[in-house]
């Protein structure tokens, strides 16, 4: 894992937001589910801070 931080995808409504903000293209789509692909995210937690549905987060 490339990040210091674990960002986990809950409940994701495909609003895309993510994908396009997103730096590092650390967002995958793949059979209509959201996910990180850790060896991409750097953490930067853009896609935590513009998540309309708070379903991007950052997990302890």
């Amino acid at each position: 894992m490339a990040n210091m931080v674990t960002i986990a995808v809950l409940d994701c409504r495909c609003c895309g937001k993510c994908d396009s903000i997103c730096p590092y293209n650390a967002i995958e789509k793949e059979n209509k589910k959201t996910r990180i692909n850790y060896d991409r995210c750097t953490g930067c937690l853009k896609c935590v801070e513009i998540c309309p549905n708070r379903s991007i987060v950052v997990m302890d």
